[in-house]
Protein backbone atom coordinates (compact mmCIF):
# COMPACT_ATOMS: atom_id res chain seq x y z
CA UNK A 1 0.00 0.00 0.00
CA UNK A 2 1.41 3.27 -1.26
CA UNK A 3 1.76 5.93 1.74
CA UNK A 4 -1.18 8.49 -0.11
CA UNK A 5 -3.66 5.13 0.52
CA UNK A 6 -2.24 4.46 3.56
CA UNK A 7 -3.43 8.27 4.73
CA UNK A 8 -6.22 8.03 3.23
CA UNK A 9 -7.32 4.94 5.09
CA UNK A 10 -6.13 6.38 8.28
CA UNK A 11 -8.33 9.26 8.00
CA UNK A 12 -11.33 7.31 6.90
CA UNK A 13 -10.56 4.85 10.15
CA UNK A 14 -10.38 7.91 12.10
CA UNK A 15 -13.75 9.39 10.28
CA UNK A 16 -15.73 6.37 10.18
CA UNK A 17 -15.78 5.35 13.67
CA UNK A 18 -16.90 8.35 15.32
CA UNK A 19 -19.64 8.83 12.61
CA UNK A 20 -20.52 5.23 13.46
CA UNK A 21 -21.22 6.00 17.26
CA UNK A 22 -22.64 9.44 16.72
CA UNK A 23 -25.63 7.60 14.29
CA UNK A 24 -25.53 4.81 16.67
CA UNK A 25 -25.89 6.96 19.37
CA UNK A 26 -28.73 9.03 17.86
CA UNK A 27 -31.16 5.98 16.62
CA UNK A 28 -31.02 4.83 20.27
CA UNK A 29 -32.06 7.76 21.48
CA UNK A 30 -34.64 8.00 18.65
CA UNK A 31 -35.64 4.98 19.08
CA UNK A 32 -36.24 4.78 22.90
CA UNK A 33 -38.26 8.43 23.21
CA UNK A 34 -40.56 6.90 20.60
CA UNK A 35 -41.04 3.07 21.94
CA UNK A 36 -41.69 4.90 25.62
CA UNK A 37 -43.62 7.69 24.41
CA UNK A 38 -41.32 10.13 25.91
CA UNK A 39 -43.35 13.79 26.44
CA UNK A 40 -41.54 16.24 24.56
CA UNK A 41 -41.32 18.45 27.66
CA UNK A 42 -38.97 15.92 29.28
CA UNK A 43 -36.86 14.45 26.43
CA UNK A 44 -37.36 15.02 22.89
CA UNK A 45 -36.41 12.99 20.66
CA UNK A 46 -32.85 13.72 17.94
CA UNK A 47 -35.43 14.18 14.86
CA UNK A 48 -37.67 16.97 17.17
CA UNK A 49 -34.47 18.53 17.88
CA UNK A 50 -33.12 18.91 14.12
CA UNK A 51 -36.36 20.47 13.20
CA UNK A 52 -35.99 23.17 16.01
CA UNK A 53 -32.16 23.92 14.88
CA UNK A 54 -33.21 24.51 10.74
CA UNK A 55 -36.07 26.23 11.99
CA UNK A 56 -34.46 28.62 14.20
CA UNK A 57 -31.14 28.39 12.83
CA UNK A 58 -30.75 32.19 12.47
CA UNK A 59 -31.51 32.81 16.09
CA UNK A 60 -29.30 30.00 17.48
CA UNK A 61 -26.19 31.64 15.11
CA UNK A 62 -27.09 35.43 16.63
CA UNK A 63 -26.82 34.24 20.39
CA UNK A 64 -23.91 32.05 19.61
CA UNK A 65 -21.62 34.91 17.93
CA UNK A 66 -22.42 37.24 21.56
CA UNK A 67 -21.11 33.95 23.37
CA UNK A 68 -18.41 33.25 20.84
CA UNK A 69 -17.05 37.32 21.16
CA UNK A 70 -17.41 37.27 25.28
CA UNK A 71 -15.73 34.17 25.24
CA UNK A 72 -12.75 35.17 22.90
CA UNK A 73 -12.11 38.73 24.97
CA UNK A 74 -11.98 37.11 28.00
CA UNK A 75 -9.78 34.02 26.69
CA UNK A 76 -7.30 36.88 24.97
CA UNK A 77 -7.50 38.68 28.34
CA UNK A 78 -6.99 35.18 30.28
CA UNK A 79 -4.03 34.17 27.96
CA UNK A 80 -2.03 37.46 28.32
CA UNK A 81 -2.38 37.86 32.06
CA UNK A 82 -1.78 34.36 32.61
CA UNK A 83 2.01 34.46 30.04
CA UNK A 84 2.88 37.81 32.13
CA UNK A 85 2.06 36.23 35.63
CA UNK A 86 3.46 32.78 35.01
CA UNK A 87 6.72 34.77 33.80
CA UNK A 88 7.25 36.95 36.62
CA UNK A 89 6.54 33.97 39.25
CA UNK A 90 9.11 31.92 37.29
CA UNK A 91 11.48 34.98 37.13
CA UNK A 92 10.81 35.84 41.15
CA UNK A 93 11.06 33.71 43.82
CA UNK A 94 9.47 36.49 45.82
CA UNK A 95 6.94 37.01 43.15
CA UNK A 96 6.01 33.39 43.48
CA UNK A 97 5.78 33.26 47.23
CA UNK A 98 3.27 36.17 47.00
CA UNK A 99 1.65 35.45 44.06
CA UNK A 100 0.63 31.54 43.92
CA UNK A 101 -1.19 31.06 47.30
CA UNK A 102 -3.87 34.30 46.05
CA UNK A 103 -3.92 32.37 42.87
CA UNK A 104 -5.06 28.92 44.13
CA UNK A 105 -7.44 30.60 46.68
CA UNK A 106 -8.89 32.55 43.75
CA UNK A 107 -9.15 28.57 41.93
CA UNK A 108 -10.48 26.69 44.78
CA UNK A 109 -13.07 29.21 45.38
CA UNK A 110 -15.93 27.58 43.46
CA UNK A 111 -17.20 29.73 40.02
CA UNK A 112 -20.84 30.06 40.59
CA UNK A 113 -20.29 31.14 44.54
CA UNK A 114 -18.71 34.45 43.29
CA UNK A 115 -21.41 34.65 40.38
CA UNK A 116 -23.28 37.41 42.57
CA UNK A 117 -20.61 39.66 43.52
CA UNK A 118 -19.23 39.43 39.45
CA UNK A 119 -22.66 40.84 39.19
CA UNK A 120 -22.29 43.66 41.56
CA UNK A 121 -18.52 44.43 40.46
CA UNK A 122 -18.62 44.55 36.80
CA UNK A 123 -22.65 44.96 36.29
CA UNK A 124 -25.07 42.89 33.88
CA UNK A 125 -23.80 42.13 30.50
CA UNK A 126 -20.48 42.09 28.54
CA UNK A 127 -18.06 43.04 31.86
CA UNK A 128 -19.25 40.04 33.70
CA UNK A 129 -19.58 37.33 30.83
CA UNK A 130 -15.85 38.19 30.11
CA UNK A 131 -14.28 38.15 33.34
CA UNK A 132 -16.24 34.75 34.23
CA UNK A 133 -14.35 33.77 31.55
CA UNK A 134 -10.92 35.09 32.62
CA UNK A 135 -12.04 32.90 36.26
CA UNK A 136 -12.63 30.40 34.46
CA UNK A 137 -9.41 29.90 31.53
CA UNK A 138 -6.72 31.92 33.86
CA UNK A 139 -5.29 29.63 36.00
CA UNK A 140 -4.39 26.45 33.49
CA UNK A 141 -2.61 29.35 31.53
CA UNK A 142 -0.49 30.48 34.15
CA UNK A 143 0.28 26.99 36.23
CA UNK A 144 1.04 25.42 32.64
CA UNK A 145 3.39 28.64 31.95
CA UNK A 146 5.15 28.31 34.96
CA UNK A 147 5.66 24.43 34.90
CA UNK A 148 7.22 25.08 31.43
CA UNK A 149 9.60 27.61 31.99
CA UNK A 150 10.95 25.83 35.00
CA UNK A 151 11.27 22.70 32.63
CA UNK A 152 14.09 24.81 30.64
CA UNK A 153 17.11 22.92 30.89
CA UNK A 154 19.21 24.31 34.14
CA UNK A 155 22.65 23.51 32.58
CA UNK A 156 21.91 25.05 29.82
CA UNK A 157 20.63 28.37 31.36
CA UNK A 158 23.70 28.18 33.17
CA UNK A 159 26.03 28.29 30.51
CA UNK A 160 24.22 31.11 28.72
CA UNK A 161 24.23 33.31 32.18
CA UNK A 162 28.16 32.70 32.61
CA UNK A 163 28.18 34.16 29.15
CA UNK A 164 26.42 37.28 30.09
CA UNK A 165 23.07 36.91 29.00
CA UNK A 166 20.25 38.96 30.95
CA UNK A 167 16.99 36.81 32.56
CA UNK A 168 14.87 38.77 29.51
CA UNK A 169 17.35 36.89 26.91
CA UNK A 170 17.38 33.39 28.51
CA UNK A 171 13.17 33.87 29.09
CA UNK A 172 12.95 34.64 25.22
CA UNK A 173 15.85 32.05 24.00
CA UNK A 174 15.93 29.30 26.64
CA UNK A 175 12.57 29.24 29.04
CA UNK A 176 10.33 29.99 26.42
CA UNK A 177 10.81 28.07 23.29
CA UNK A 178 11.41 24.72 25.56
CA UNK A 179 7.99 25.81 27.37
CA UNK A 180 5.91 26.03 24.40
CA UNK A 181 4.57 22.36 24.61
CA UNK A 182 3.10 23.30 27.99
CA UNK A 183 2.02 26.24 27.17
CA UNK A 184 0.11 24.99 24.10
CA UNK A 185 -1.99 22.56 26.76
CA UNK A 186 -2.53 25.44 28.82
CA UNK A 187 -4.06 27.32 25.98
CA UNK A 188 -6.39 24.22 24.77
CA UNK A 189 -7.35 23.43 27.86
CA UNK A 190 -8.49 27.39 28.63
CA UNK A 191 -9.87 27.18 24.41
CA UNK A 192 -12.35 24.78 25.95
CA UNK A 193 -13.11 26.24 28.85
CA UNK A 194 -13.46 29.96 27.69
CA UNK A 195 -16.94 29.17 26.42
CA UNK A 196 -18.18 27.56 29.51
CA UNK A 197 -17.13 30.78 31.20
CA UNK A 198 -19.00 32.64 29.06
CA UNK A 199 -22.53 30.66 29.20
CA UNK A 200 -22.80 30.14 33.24
CA UNK A 201 -21.82 34.46 32.88
CA UNK A 202 -25.08 34.74 31.29
CA UNK A 203 -26.69 32.39 33.05
CA UNK A 204 -26.56 34.80 35.82
CA UNK A 205 -25.53 38.37 34.02
CA UNK A 206 -27.04 38.91 30.51
CA UNK A 207 -30.33 38.40 28.45
CA UNK A 208 -28.19 37.60 25.60
CA UNK A 209 -26.32 34.62 24.48
CA UNK A 210 -26.74 31.07 24.59
CA UNK A 211 -26.73 30.60 28.22
CA UNK A 212 -29.61 33.11 28.81
CA UNK A 213 -31.40 31.37 25.41
CA UNK A 214 -30.92 28.24 27.51
CA UNK A 215 -32.52 29.38 30.92
CA UNK A 216 -35.20 30.78 28.99
CA UNK A 217 -36.27 27.67 27.08
CA UNK A 218 -36.15 25.68 30.08
CA UNK A 219 -38.17 28.52 31.79
CA UNK A 220 -40.42 27.94 29.13
CA UNK A 221 -40.68 24.13 29.21
CA UNK A 222 -39.44 24.26 24.70
CA UNK A 223 -37.12 21.33 26.06
CA UNK A 224 -36.57 21.21 21.95
CA UNK A 225 -34.85 24.22 22.03
CA UNK A 226 -33.07 24.10 25.25
CA UNK A 227 -31.48 20.91 23.43
CA UNK A 228 -30.84 22.66 20.35
CA UNK A 229 -28.76 25.34 22.04
CA UNK A 230 -26.90 22.44 23.74
CA UNK A 231 -26.22 20.98 20.22
CA UNK A 232 -25.00 24.13 18.88
CA UNK A 233 -23.02 24.53 21.71
CA UNK A 234 -21.50 21.35 21.53
CA UNK A 235 -20.55 21.67 17.84
CA UNK A 236 -19.37 25.18 18.79
CA UNK A 237 -16.65 23.05 21.47
CA UNK A 238 -15.78 20.86 19.09
CA UNK A 239 -14.85 23.11 16.27
CA UNK A 240 -12.84 25.30 18.95
CA UNK A 241 -11.16 22.62 20.03
CA UNK A 242 -9.78 20.83 16.43
CA UNK A 243 -9.07 24.79 15.93
CA UNK A 244 -6.86 25.09 18.81
CA UNK A 245 -5.04 21.19 17.90
CA UNK A 246 -4.63 22.99 14.25
CA UNK A 247 -3.05 25.79 15.91
CA UNK A 248 -0.44 23.34 18.16
CA UNK A 249 0.31 21.25 15.09
CA UNK A 250 2.11 25.46 13.25
CA UNK A 251 3.24 25.95 16.81
CA UNK A 252 5.23 22.35 17.28
CA UNK A 253 5.68 20.65 14.37
CA UNK A 254 8.48 19.32 15.91
CA UNK A 255 7.39 18.00 18.99
CA UNK A 256 6.68 14.47 19.72
CA UNK A 257 3.26 14.55 20.32
CA UNK A 258 2.82 15.65 16.36
CA UNK A 259 5.34 13.31 15.16
CA UNK A 260 2.49 11.00 13.58
CA UNK A 261 0.70 14.16 12.13
CA UNK A 262 4.17 15.07 10.75
CA UNK A 263 4.74 11.44 9.62
CA UNK A 264 1.66 11.47 7.43
CA UNK A 265 2.02 15.07 6.11
CA UNK A 266 5.93 14.27 5.18
CA UNK A 267 4.82 10.71 3.60
CA UNK A 268 1.82 12.74 1.45
CA UNK A 269 4.66 14.91 -0.26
Amino acid sequence: MSAPEKKQDTIAAGLLWPLLSGVLGLALWEGLVRAFKVPLFILPAPSQVIVTIVDQWAYLLSQLAITVFAAGLGLVIAVVFGLAAGAAITASRLVDRMLTPWLVIAHAVPKVVIAPLFLVWFGFGLQSEMFFVVAFTFFPVIVNTVTGLKSADPEQILMVRAMGATPAQILRTIQFPSALPSICAGIKLAVTLAPVGAVIGEFVASNKGLGHLLIRAVGDMDTSLAFAAVTVFSIFGVLLWRLAEWGERRVLPWHPSQREAFLLRGAST
